[in-house]
């Protein structure tokens, strides 16, 4: 294996200018794995900075239930997106024997770290050492990286099945590549497992293809008449599958849930977000790409096509979150590396000092005038600052860390909990038995009252009167809503809001949530929607299955780890 000190004292290793070499392969891969396990350590180091966001529950409880007993259960649902993932968090709760939160983000601290390591590995064999090394300490130290690294959710494993599809597909392409068949199959397998994950995998998939016809051009010329008439044929067979799904395609290109609609139309959503969180990089992607151009033409294209490309697609698309195209970001930092390694080879001459300065001064350019890093930086400096026994600390959840006993001892003396925060409220307080949540409602066919959510099997309301039937038909129970939900227009609407309070009597209670009880004498009328609670006398099936008591997580007996409890949440869903 060669040296640090060789690769900086001759380019025999590089690649020739056409970008065609194949060596990127398993010897020498040493490098890469080191890269890819300190970006584990810092990954590991960091984990319990981020806050969790509330589409973690959904893997977090499912995978319990995985570990349980095989399935994919949320209370009486079940959530089945993104199976595989699901059971890989499950399975960690089995490797660990505990099923915290802290546990559930480690595949994805895992798949992060592999990416950092193939993003080495690949600049490593197309560019040399410096590219590798500058394209993989901008990938790796990147906010959004660390973002999604303390992320139990599957974008890791979605960037790096798309990641490892783009690295076959080059592999199977280069003229003096091995074992073409195999790339190429590996190719297919990665793309199914993304598209498993996320149907954003077909932008993906066309980018590659774009890309595949740029760069093997010159062979598509050069093929025989007979060749030409298969492959177009083949294309006509494509487009003509394309063209019968385009009317679903397209709808479900530009849809959008409800919380989604206010960027639905904007088309410069994902430049915006370039332009706050990393403008050194934005400014200078021309610059980046030329100079990656000149290092390996074959690699920089395909950098580019699926950066822009995929990008442009993202922005006419109806929802949108820089989580959606994480994905991209590699194949920006590779164009970096790229680039760097240019500006290391015709600059950095002399001795071994000056390429390392020359490198480390770009990427402390790139590094020092994006948010994004400086964002890395500060969660690194806290977490040094704090001693060893606060790296294995609960996921802090601010209010609800304070308020769940008192919330728990509430919810204990009441026969129905209404919450207008289901996951969080099973988490910390335990089973509920009405959901309140316009955006959630919309998400549901058809959007109407009284649906059951397929992922809780829980009834979900977003009218005052819906509310008021479930008060009138039940003899008590109580409604817990946190300060965030409260007269959102997304959660608990301010007309069911002023309905709660006309008709509720306020509980005193900490005061970043609104907690309301009600107590009938008598009974009113049937209760049809939740039969277990209905008052003796009422009519109705019940659409609810016998509930373990309040205060306990699920399934029921199973103890609560301290850290199940440490979880946060933000809005939105993907």
């Amino acid at each position: 294996m060669a040296t640090t000190s060789e690769h900086l004292g001759s380019h025999a290793a590089l690649p020739s200018q056409d970008g065609r070499r194949a060596s990127m392969a398993l010897p020498g891969a040493a490098p890469a794995l080191a890269a890819g396990l300190l970006a584990c350590l810092v990954y590991g180091l960091t984990i319990q900075t981020r806050p969790a966001h509330i589409d973690e529950f959904y893997h977090l409880l499912a995978g319990r239930s995985w570990a349980a007993d095989g399935s994919f259960a949320i209370l009486d649902g079940r959530y089945e997106r993104a199976r595989l993932f699901t059971a890989i968090v499950g399975g960690s709760f089995d490797l660990f024997g505990r099923s915290d939160l802290w546990v559930a983000r480690i595949p994805s601290l895992l798949f992060s770290g592999i990416s950092v390591g193939l993003v080495f590995h690949w600049l490593r064999q197309s560019g040399g050492i410096w590219s590798a090394v500058a394209g993989a300490a901008l990938f790796g130290l990147a906010g959004y990286t660390l973002d999604i690294a303390h992320f139990a959710r599957f974008y890791a494993l979605h960037a790096l099945m798309i990641l490892a599809a783009a690295g076959s597909l080059f592999l199977a392409t280069r003229p003096a590549g091995r074992f073409r068949p195999g790339w190429l199959a590996a190719t297919a397998l990665c793309l199914a497992i993304a598209a498993h994950l996320q149907p954003v995998t077909a932008i993906a998939a066309l980018a590659l293809g774009c890309w595949l016809l740029f760069d093997q051009r010159a062979t598509i010329a050069a093929m025989r008449p007979l060749h030409l008439i298969v492959l177009g044929a083949i294309a006509l067979a494509c487009a003509t599958i394309a063209l019968s799904q385009a009317g679903p395609a397209l709808e479900s290109y530009r849809h959008a849930e409800r919380w989604a609609t206010g960027s639905q139309d904007d088309a410069f959503y994902y430049l915006r977000e370039f332009r706050a969180q990393m403008p050194a990089m934005l400014l200078l992607w021309p610059v980046a790409l030329a100079a990656a151009w000149r290092r390996n033409p074959s690699l920089a294209s395909l950098c580019a096509i699926m950066a822009m490309l995929c990008l442009t697609l993202h922005s006419f698309a109806g929802m949108k979150a820089w989580r959606y195209s994480y994905y991209v970001f590699p194949f920006i930092c590779m164009a970096y590396g790229l680039g760097i390694g240019a500006l290391v080879e015709r600059f950095g001459g002399g001795g071994t000092l000056r390429p390392a300065l020359l490198a480390g001064a770009a990427m402390l350019l790139l590094m020092g005038g994006d948010v994004a890093y400086r964002h890395s930086a500060r969660l690194m400096a806290s977490t040094l600052a704090q001693g060893p026994a606060a790296l294995a600390a609960p996921v802090p959840d601010g209010e609800w860390d304070r308020a769940a006993p008192e919330l728990r001892r509430i919810a204990q003396g009441s026969s129905l909990l209404v919450t207008g925060d289901d996951l969080r409220t099973l988490a910390h307080i335990g089973p509920f038995d009405l959901f309140i949540s316009h955006s959630r409602l919309g998400e549901l066919k058809p959007p109407t009252d009284f649906n059951s959510d397929f992922r809780t099997g829980r009834p979900l309301i977003d009218s005052p009167a819906a509310l008021s039937e479930v008060i009138d038909c039940t003899d008590n129970g109580v409604v817990i809503v946190s300060d965030y939900q409260w007269r959102n227009p997304m959660g608990v609407r301010p007309e069911i809001a002023r309905e709660i309070e006309r008709r509720l009597t306020p509980v005193p209670t900490h005061s970043s949530f609104h907690v309301y009880s009600w107590r009938h004498p008598t009974v009113r009328r049937a209760c049809p929607h939740v039969g277990k609670q209905a008052l003796p006398g009422t009519k109705g099936a019940s659409v609810v299955r016998p509930l373990p008591p309040r205060g306990r997580c699920v399934p029921s007996g199973q103890s609560c780890p301290p850290a199940f409890f440490g979880i946060a949440a933000t809005a939105g869903a993907a």
